[in-house]
């Protein structure tokens, strides 16, 4: 119970894989009237992050890997609201919504995710697409589309290998997956539905500043990841970092320009707190600073990617869904020793569960408890692992239906955006431009 006897009012920010773990572990507590619980997300969803690259490419519909977070909170009793945080204030315990909505708690988890960091490259916030939300890639799929269709209206060569150039900056899983994504889409779909587009004009490029791809992950596996890349077609450039970018090119940090519209950013993120003034510590990157048991304050807690989190063994916990859950699942035990007047004092010790890096159709490598698995074998287990990850029995039907139909049909090129670039004459014939 909170000092005054009531029942306490425990509010999680964020509806992703670390808050929706928190309430997970807080429902039984709630249920029993132990505590009441509130969840606050700017969006009414909760995304699955890891199919952004088949939803990006048409593999996966987009509605597929949303779940609607009233359809999580309504059979736990939980409450939510679709609000977004503006600021804390620890003294009063009072949250600061848009609207001029005040929220009341006892006890705070921050689980709001993190944010593009575009580290100060010049133009890059401006000219390349970011790849964290669902809208991230549902622009780039619209996008994609208008290059090519641009493309088959182009007559000049140099024209339609500029529109068909494509620059993927960061060579981490997101970037390999994106990058094998795009080829396959390219040589499956895109070249059959433009037959007046030769697939030679087509280059991508992964640009990755480390000295290998996968940094982290098993070295066998960058090697796999990388020679596979280059089978499909991309170019895949190491030691180097984009430098800046405009509406035409991008240029790298040894001076070489690569000519294209087309830059995809999947190098860093940042905490959701990089640009506002918390009254809380602050970590790497913008993320809360939180103590071995998840503490950013007397009565706030951190989770997932917002949180800079150092395990029980030093080692800074990574900002994937197993960090996520990890993390949160500590959290919601603090928690409910705090509200019981017990000792919060459980530390997490990251378990590393492995890791799936998907190549494309019937080609990937994984990592499965320590134990390495690549091609078709790993392919199977990227597509089970990732149903019965999804949320809702709905939802793996769904996502299992567009894995199964992918084996046949082909992509969805639907181009569904906001705002259309038009059809300029000089993308056609440059001499106008």
């Amino acid at each position: 119970m909170s000092a005054s006897g009531a029942v306490p009012e425990v509010v999680v920010v964020g509806g992703g894989f670390g808050g929706l773990e928190v309430c997970k572990a807080l429902t039984r507590a709630h249920k029993a009237g132990k505590l009441r619980l509130t969840l606050v997300d700017k969006e009414n969803f909760f995304q699955f992050n890891p199919l952004l690259p088949e939803v990006a490419t048409g593999a996966v519909e987009t509605r597929h890997v949303v779940y609607p977070l009233r359809a999580f909170c309504a059979p736990r009793g939980i409450r939510f609201i679709r609000n977004k945080l503006r600021s804390v204030d620890p003294e009063t315990r009072t949250l600061h919504l848009h609207n001029g909505l005040s929220l009341h708690y006892d006890q705070l988890v921050l689980a709001a995710g993190a944010s593009t960091n575009w580290f100060g490259i010049p133009g890059a916030e401006a000219n390349a697409f970011p790849f964290k939300t669902l809208m991230d890639a549902i622009r780039l799929r619209a996008h994609l589309v208008e290059m090519w269709e641009l493309a088959d209206q182009a007559e000049d060569p140099a024209v339609r290998r500029q529109l068909l150039t494509f620059v993927v900056a960061g060579g981490g899983i997101t970037g390999v997956e994106v990058c094998a994504s795009f080829m396959e889409m390219f040589h499956r779909t895109m070249r059959r539905l433009y037959p007046r587009v030769p697939l030679s004009l087509v280059s991508v490029h992964l640009v990755e500043g480390g000295e290998r791809l996968l940094g982290g992950l098993r070295e066998t596996h960058a090697s796999v990841a990388e020679k596979h890349l280059r089978s499909l077609g991309v170019n895949v450039v190491l030691h180097r970092r984009v430098a800046s970018v405009d509406a035409e090119r991008v240029t790298l940090d040894d001076g070489s320009v690569i000519p294209g519209h087309t830059l995809v950013w999947t190098t860093g993120i940042r905490g959701p707190s990089a640009d506002t003034p918390w009254p809380f510590p602050l970590g790497r990157s913008g993320r809360f600073k939180v103590d071995a048991h998840g503490r950013i304050g007397a009565a706030e807690w951190a989770v997932g990617d917002a949180a800079d989190w150092t395990d029980a063994d030093g080692r800074a916990i990574p900002q994937v869904a197993q960090g996520a859950f990890q993390s949160g699942r500590v959290v919601a035990a603090n928690l409910l020793s705090a509200l019981e007047g017990r000792a919060a004092d459980r530390t997490l010790r990251y378990r590393d569960l492995g890791y799936i890096v998907g190549l494309g159709r019937h080609s990937t490598v994984a990592s499965v408890m320590g134990l390495p698995v690549s091609g078709q074998l790993a392919w199977y287990f990227w597509a089970f692992y990732y149903l019965f990850a999804m949320v809702g029995f709905r939802k793996q039907l769904e996502v299992a239906t567009d894995v199964i139909k992918g084996l046949f049909v082909l992509h969805d090129t639907s181009q569904i955006h906001e705002r259309r670039r038009m059809l300029r004459a000089e993308d056609l014939d440059p001499e106008l431009g």
